[in-house]
């Protein structure tokens, strides 16, 4: 496309095992035929829009997915010959989200008079937020479904407090996650929907958080979960597959803090993920808070 707006000639054709000098060929050649007034605009007047900011004196979670495989004796691992029934999604790797906290939350996690040994409860929304919103499986589902505000069955994590020094207070993380929702296993190329199928994600939740108490913010989250999911998934070239809960694929997230997302200029922050930025587009506030999402939600189900 040209700074005036129009739109060039050439194309790559997938499989063209002349690859894409050609076509580049064909696009400069038209670019070289159009009269200058068309290759140049005149002026160019835009508005900046960097990318959002996240909240003051928060925290910003970067979220690893990636379906995995399990050996005989039960462990964990990259997939592996039949693992998956064969398949395997587009993704080479995890595929990487984001999840937003703010100081408020960030507050909630580290007590005022921290003990070692004490145990408490993570808040209930924000264990929720975690769950929620950070645990998407975009390899298995490459944003054609999503998670419904109801779909959080149960989100209970716990904190205990390993080490109490001057400088930090060291916390273990844990707990367990069951996220359902209904979804379509749809026919591929088509689209054409096959049947509903529950989406099912059931999994334990471990890892570690180490508070500064100098710099009172945290500056560690380590966290994994892993467990079996079952419902529909996308295996690529191959179409829609359905997991169920005897044949489940083994399915893990990774949690940890994105060091740079309160250093770098504006023009260099990583944008939001996924499903802050396009599920809550136009509905910001339920990002935050999924008791108004599944509110609205329950509105919309009865008209």
């Amino acid at each position: 496309m040209t700074s005036t707006g129009r739109l060039l000639s050439g194309a790559v054709k997938y499989g063209d095992k002349n690859g894409l000098g050609p076509a580049l060929k064909g696009v400069l050649a038209d670019y070289a035929k159009l009269p200058e007034d068309e290759r140049r605009a005149k002026s160019v007047d835009s508005v900046v829009s960097p990318v959002p900011a996240p909240p003051p004196g928060g925290l910003v979670l970067t979220v690893y997915d990636r379906p995995l495989g399990r050996s005989n004796d039960g462990q964990y691992r990259l997939p592996e010959s039949k693992d998956l029934g064969g398949f395997r999604t587009h993704a080479p790797h995890g595929q990487r989200g984001s999840l937003w906290l703010t100081e408020e939350e960030c507050r909630s996690l580290i007590p005022q008079d921290p003990q070692k040994g004490q145990s408490f409860k993570v808040p209930a929304k924000l264990a929720r937020r975690i769950c929620l919103y950070g645990m998407w499986p975009q390899t298995l589902w490459v944003v054609e479904q999503v998670w419904q505000p109801n779909s959080v069955r149960e989100a209970e994590l716990n904190l205990t407090v390993e080490e109490v020094t001057a400088q930090k207070v060291s916390l273990r993380i844990e707990g367990t996650v069951l996220l359902s929702g209904t979804g379509p296993l749809k026919l591929y190329p088509t689209g054409k929907v096959l049947k509903t199928v529950e989406n099912r994600y059931d999994a334990r939740m471990q890892g570690v958080l180490e508070y500064d108490r100098t710099g009172k913010r945290i500056t560690r989250w380590n966290m994994a979960a892993l467990g079996d999911y079952a419902g529909s998934w996308f295996a690529g070239n191959d179409g829609w597959k359905e997991a169920t809960r005897e044949t489940p694929v083994p399915l893990g997230f990774a949690f940890e803090i994105d060091s740079t997302a309160y250093q770098v200029p504006a023009e260099r922050r990583r944008p939001r993920s996924f499903v802050h930025a396009y599920i809550f587009k136009e509905r910001e506030p339920f990002y935050w808070d999924p008791e108004k999402w599944e509110k609205d939600w329950k509105k919309r189900q009865k008209k």
